[in-house]
């Protein structure tokens, strides 16, 4: 599943070519597709060299410094990179001390020792560790060593610095150094820090404040001296941590603003998705059992119509993420026929009787959650929903009404008015409001039965004030039924294959 991308991609690009813009804070919900679009636009970029990294996975335990594996992993990407080691430049005061420290053949058993933690792969960057150690070897027999005794004082002062903000080790060198070769070949280049607001709290500040403490120090040059370096993140997620780490009264955005050189990007797929919103429909096929509908070809069929709306509402309002969107739109999907309700011998309700049970059986199973499903709903009650074409906002409501008096059904459907053309009215209570409703039969061709119709006459709040019907929020009413009825009770809330 592809979208369009060169409208984001003309956005980024122009936002990356403001003067002086090294840092930036790459903003985006999550699932919504930040890091496939990042990969995409630097694929092939003759202009800039990547350094792509995702802290979320490294195995470190909460007294660890994650910048020390961050330094490691930028260390280990810079190895793949085939650069020449014998242009590496490492002031002797530094590379000594922890040359003699780790005793020479330490260094490559420790480099080893940190592969795991990072998640780097030692077949990538085998040959370039042995290139490094034979670099390390040539500068150790060339060092005047009668200066051994000063270098080892210093060796305690040294070994004292690991962790400060300040910090500028031999791995530092190294990466600046093999950052400015790839710099001197004519590319800019950029580290990004995927993932930020996934890793632990502990972890987000220290990588914010080593980062930010290098700027203020050596007036806005980036840390290993990266042209520029992007955090990618949901700027709100990080918001809520840090409330929730400092308190609501302290002041975010003073705090967040040293991160990002100009603005915050703010990352937004959904205008793409809903122009393509009609292909993928198209590309997504409902097994009936009997029959199958591609839904975009959907007109009749109510669970088919549902699934549809609530979908591109979802879309419209950048509530779904690409991910489930992949599950959806990944061919045909079935929905089977299960009775959800029966009383006595014969009265039986199916989910081909209450085709809203086999809508919303079918989405929560997409997502996996029911709390999380009527969540996205209650999001939609007070926002501006676009009905789509052929369907009516009158049409929903009255699959509402016929979902919400399940106890009732088949007494209210056998019920005969008193006389001919006489029309029986019903009514239900959804949060605030009371609909009333009729019922009506005709004849289905294509089960070759009769089926009942239900249709809402009127609507009217709490006080009795009669409301337009178009006028009321679908989802308002949604909710209200996913949460203080008996619908829920007929749902398959095993997530099992609908």
């Amino acid at each position: 599943m592809e979208f369009e991308l060169e409208i984001p991609k003309k956005q980024f690009q122009d936002h990356l070519e403001i003067p002086n813009n090294h840092r930036i804070i790459f903003s985006g919900a999550f699932g919504t597709g930040k890091t496939y679009f990042l990969n995409k636009f630097f694929k092939d970029n003759e202009r800039y060299e990547t350094i792509h990294i995702y802290p979320v996975n490294y195995s470190v335990s909460s007294n660890e410094d994650i910048f020390e594996l961050i330094k490691y992993d930028i260390f280990f990407k810079l190895l793949e990179k085939g650069l020449d080691f014998q242009n590496v430049e490492i002031d002797k005061g530094t590379f000594l001390p922890f040359f003699l420290n780790s005793h020479a053949t330490e260094i490559i058993p420790f480099l080893l020792g940190v592969i795991p933690k990072v998640g780097a792969s030692l077949k990538d960057i085998a040959s370039g560790l042995i290139e490094l150690n034979k670099k390390f070897e040539k500068e150790f027999k060339e060092a005047n060593l009668t200066e051994q005794d000063k270098i080892i004082d210093y060796l305690k002062e040294f070994s004292g610095k690991k962790g400060s903000i300040l910090e500028d080790d031999l791995y530092t060198q190294l990466i600046c150094s093999l950052v400015n070769q790839i710099q001197e070949n004519g590319k800019e280049v950029v580290l990004i820090i995927d993932d930020l607001d996934r890793i632990d709290p502990e972890h987000i500040f220290r990588l914010l404040n080593v980062l930010v403490a290098h700027v203020d120090i050596n007036k806005d040059q980036n840390k290993f001296d990266f042209n520029k370096i992007i955090l990618v993140c949901d700027i709100e997620n990080i918001r809520k941590i840090f409330s929730n780490r400092y308190g609501a009264d302290v002041d975010f955005s003073g705090y967040i603003d040293k991160f990002y050189s100009r603005s915050i990007f703010h990352y937004d797929l959904s205008g793409e998705m809903i122009k393509s919103v009609n292909k993928l429909f198209h590309s997504v096929v409902l097994d009936y059992g009997n029959k199958k509908m591609s839904l975009g070809e959907v007109r009749k069929d109510v669970a088919g119509a549902i699934i549809k709306q609530i979908l591109h509402s979802f879309i419209q309002h950048d509530l779904i993420s690409i991910r489930v969107l992949k599950r959806i739109f990944s061919g045909t999907q079935s929905l089977k026929e299960r009775y959800v309700w029966r009383e006595g011998k014969y009265d039986a309700i199916s989910n081909n009787d209450i085709e809203l049970v086999k809508a919303v059986d079918f989405l929560i199973f997409l997502f996996q959650d029911y709390k999380l499903f009527v969540e996205k709903c209650k999001v939609l009650k007070n926002r501006d929903i676009e009905i789509l074409e052929n369907v009516s906002n009158h049409f929903f409501l009255n699959q509402i009404v016929k979902a919400g008096n399940v106890k009732n059904y088949w007494s209210n459907n056998k019920e005969r008015p008193k006389e001919v053309g006489q029309e029986l009215q019903f009514e239900i209570q959804i949060d605030s409001f009371n609909l009333r409703y009729t019922i009506s039969t005709e004849f289905d061709s294509y089960s070759l039965k009769e089926r009942y119709i239900y249709r809402v006459n009127s609507i009217s709040d709490s006080i009795g004030q009669e409301l337009k019907i178009d006028d009321i929020n679908f989802f308002f009413l949604l909710v209200g039924l996913l949460e203080q009825t008996d619908f829920k009770s007929l749902l398959n809330l095993k997530y099992e294959s609908v």
